[in-house]
C-alpha cells in the first residue's frame, strides 16, 4: 500500500542547497532535518492536546455526547482533508486497509475515549501529571517489544521528569501535607489506562512507519463517535456549545493525533513520548487561567521542572551537531 502524501514519515525531505550562514555548497544532514521535523510535529501535537482540558470544562454536556461530537467532527475534518488532498482516490486507503491499520485505529480510538473520560472524572492537573509517565512506559514497551534502547539524553531527561512527577504526587501520600490533589480512584485508573495506551500507540507506530496516519486518525475519530453514540444524546447540545465542539474535535482528535502519529513514525519511541509530555504542564495552565482550577504548589513546582527539562532537551537536540 502506497500513498503519495503519507510517505513523509519514511522518506527524507529534499534539502535546500545551503543553510543561511553555512559554507557555500554545504548541505544539511537529511537525517537530522527529518528528525527535527519529527520533533516539531510531536511538539505541535502536545500543544493541541493540552487544550482538551479547556474544552471539557467549557462544554456543558455529558461525556458520551461530547465524545460523539468530538469524534464525529474530528473525522469529518480529516476525511475532508483527505478528499481535498488526494481527490477521489483518497478512499483507496480504506479499501486496502490491513491489520496494522485497524489495530492502530482501534488503539487510538480507545485512547481518545479514555482520555476524555479521565478529564471528566478528575482534575486536569491530575490527568496531566499521570500522563507524564508515557515516556517511561514507552521506553519499557519499546525495549520489550522492539529491543530499542533509549538515548542517554532521553534517559537523563526522563529521570528528571520522573523527579518532577514525584514532587507533584508526594502531597497525596503525606498525611496532613495539604496537597490538594484528588484521590478519585476511577479518574486515576482512567488516566493510567490512557498512559499505557498512548505508550503502546507510540511503540506501535514506530514499528509500522508506513501507515497512512491521516486515514488512521480519521477512522479513529469515527470509531470514537460510533462507540459513544448508543449512550449519547447528541441533539441535546446547547447552541452555545456547538461552537466549542466544532473546535474541540478538529484540534484535539484530528490535528493533534495526526501530528503526533507522523512524528512518532520518525522519532524513537522514548523521544516521541518525552516530547509529547510537554502537554503535562500546559494542560493545567489553560484551566487555571480561564476557570480558576488552581493546581497546588507541588503540581506547579513539579510541572515547571518537567517543562523546563523538556525545553532544554528540545534545544539541545536542535543545536546538536549532525
Amino acid at each position: 500500500m502506497s500513498l503519495r502524501a503519507d510517505q513523509s514519515a519514511t522518506s527524507a525531505p529534499r534539502a535546500p542547497s545551503a543553510l543561511p550562514g553555512a559554507l557555500p555548497g554545504a548541505l544539511p544532514d537529511p537525517a537530522r532535518v527529518q528528525r527535527q521535523i519529527g520533533m516539531l510535529l510531536v511538539t505541535g501535537a502536545a500543544l493541541a492536546w493540552s487544550t482538551a482540558g479547556f474544552f471539557t470544562r467549557v462544554v456543558e454536556t455529558d461525556l458520551w455526547t461530547m465524545l460523539v461530537w468530538r469524534g464525529g467532527l474530528g473525522a469529518a475534518v480529516l476525511f475532508l482533508f483527505m478528499r481535498l488532498r488526494d481527490g477521489p482516490r483518497c478512499w483507496q486507503v480504506l479499501r486496502r486497509a490491513d491489520g496494522p491499520f485497524w489495530i492502530a485505529a482501534i488503539l487510538s480510538a480507545l485512547a481518545m475515549v479514555v482520555f476524555i473520560a479521565a478529564l471528566n472524572n478528575t482534575t486536569v492537573a491530575k490527568v496531566s501529571l499521570i500522563y507524564a509517565a508515557v515516556p517511561f512506559a514507552a521506553a519499557v514497551l519499546a525495549f520489550l517489544l522492539m529491543g530499542e534502547r533509549p538515548s542517554r539524553a532521553a534517559l537523563i531527561a526522563s529521570t528528571i521528569a520522573a523527579f518532577g512527577i514525584a514532587i507533584m504526587v508526594a502531597p497525596s501520600f503525606v498525611a496532613g501535607a495539604g496537597g490538594g490533589l484528588d484521590d478519585n480512584i476511577l479518574g486515576d485508573g482512567l488516566a493510567l489506562l490512557m498512559t499505557f495506551l498512548m505508550a503502546l500507540i507510540t511503540v506501535y507506530l514506530r514499528r509500522h512507519p508506513g501507515l497512512p496516519m491521516v486515514a488512521v486518525g480519521a477512522m479513529a475519530c469515527l470509531l470514537t463517535a460510533l462507540m459513544a453514540l448508543p449512550f449519547a444524546t447528541p441533539l441535546s447540545v446547547a447552541p452555545q456549545d456547538i461552537f466549542w465542539l466544532a473546535l474541540f474535535g478538529p484540534i484535539t482528535s484530528g490535528i493533534g493525533f495526526v501530528l503526533y502519529a507522523k512524528g512518532a513514525q520518525i522519532l524513537a519511541s522514548t523521544e516521541a513520548a518525552l516530547l509529547g509530555a510537554i502537554e503535562t504542564p500546559l494542560g493545567p495552565l489553560w484551566v487555571w487561567w480561564l476557570f480558576h482550577e488552581v493546581p497546588d504548589k507541588a503540581t506547579l513546582l513539579g510541572g515547571s521542572l518537567i517543562f523546563v527539562t523538556l525545553l532544554i532537551y528540545i534545544w539541545r537536540e536542535q543545536t546538536r551537531p549532525g
